[in-house]
């Protein structure tokens, strides 16, 4: 992007993308860009149109009485937790869908986002007569964590979907496939139907060699599927998800030095200190960035919100990829590739200015009405540092249009 419009008009409130350890961008450094050059000339990428141009969103929210036992394999087992005391759990709400569609109806403005009115169950692939009446504990035990055939079903057909048991690193006692997700998804997707995402509550996985997966999207065919079970911040322990550091605390320039030199004498101590605005400034810092990490300090999300915000995000990471956008390597951004759920935590909510640019192109949106929208849903949920994000970026643009006129 060398020489675009982007850079010398936002390299100053966007902080580039970080590369540490393990990170996406350290793992593959030769991620190919994709410029707003090539996402218009990418001919495979799916078009808003007057026939297709609502973005539904759809959950499971049935469980047949023959497969009840499937409601179970969404409990986490906290046995692995680090400091495993029941009293520490904080038991968050799992995220409503209606509040899903609300963000998504503002990230993806002005298009129309929907809850799927087909009603969605999970349902035994084969037909069987109910199950006889099991009187012991440990065959109960038995029962809800052995793999048996299962479907996710319409009122009018259903998809087989293949199980795991339980998920490798022994979190959750049954996972489901992906790809089977995928394919009732593709299945359901609605004729009006820009995008599906579909969302469960179930750990994934894809292939053997996966412990589990988030979500994935496939673009060409206009669905996505993710997963709410990781994200429950009851586990953030287990995944080694320092919440102190999370968006927008992730550029604090302590904790990225001691991440990227770990032999080195700033290395965090055991004893976890809580990132501070002034005098524990962030490496980048901009209008926006200060804005948001203030706002996150005096009021930082609850755990039902956390829960929510980064449903949210995932969410709209992989409806992104139906509208073609790539991986970005450009800025932090919504729409990085993540190597993990540490690195997940770090990203943050926003669209970078290139992707911003596509988006918008996309979906004829407004910039500034875009960013309103948003502000609206952070300022109804109390989420302190989208608000503040929102806020600071209004602000600039404010400020940018008073030079343009003093100039001119």
């Amino acid at each position: 992007m060398k020489g675009d419009k982007f850079n010398d008009r936002y390299k100053s409130i966007y902080p580039a993308p970080l590369a540490l350890p393990g990170d996406e961008l350290t793992l593959d450094p030769k991620c190919p860009p994709q410029s707003v050059r090539s996402w218009q000339k990418d001919k495979d990428r799916n078009a808003v149109t007057p026939q297709r141009n609502v973005i539904y969103v759809a959950t499971p929210t049935g469980i047949d009485k023959e497969v009840d036992y499937i409601g179970w394999w969404a409990r986490p087992n906290f046995s692995q937790q680090k400091q495993s005391t029941t009293s520490k759990y904080s038991k968050p709400s799992l995220p409503d869908i209606r509040d899903v569609v609300s963000y998504l109806a503002a990230f993806y403005h002005p298009l129309s986002v929907d809850i799927c009115a087909v009603p969605l169950a999970f349902t035994s692939w084969v037909d069987t007569p109910a199950p006889t009446k099991v009187s012991s504990g440990k065959e109960r035990k038995r029962k809800r964590t052995t793999p048996n055939p299962i479907a996710l079903r319409t009122e009018s057909s259903k998809t087989q979907i293949r199980t795991r048991s339980p998920s490798p690193d022994g979190i959750f006692p049954t996972q489901l496939n992906l790809n089977d997700v995928i394919d009732f998804a593709i299945d359901i997707l609605p004729t009006d139907a820009y995008a599906l995402l579909l969302i469960v509550s179930h750990d994934l996985f894809e292939d053997d060699d996966d412990v589990f997966v988030c979500g994935r999207a496939y673009g060409g065919s206009r669905v996505a599927v993710m997963s709410t079970a990781r994200y429950n911040p009851d586990l953030d322990d287990i995944h080694s998800v320092d919440r102190l550091h999370e968006w927008p605390a992730s550029h604090c320039a302590e904790y990225i030095n001691a991440i990227g030199n770990p032999t080195s004498s700033s290395q965090p101590s055991s004893r976890k200190s809580r990132p501070k605005s002034k005098s524990q400034s962030p490496s980048f810092t901009s209008l926006p960035l200060q804005s948001a990490l203030s706002s996150h300090l005096e009021r930082p999300p609850s755990p039902t919100l956390l829960w929510l915000i980064r449903t949210c995000q995932t969410s709209a990471h992989e409806l992104g990829h139906c509208f073609g956008l790539d991986h970005c390597v450009y800025y932090a951004c919504c729409m990085q590739g993540s190597a993990s759920l540490i690195e997940d935590a770090r990203q943050p909510p926003y669209l970078c200015p290139v992707c911003a640019e596509k988006m918008l192109s996309a979906t004829e949106a407004e910039s500034e009405t875009r960013m309103g929208k948003l502000m609206e849903v952070a300022v109804g949920w109390g989420w302190g540092a989208l608000q503040g994000w929102c806020r600071g970026v209004l602000e600039v643009a404010e400020r940018q249009k008073k030079d343009v006129g003093t100039k001119s």
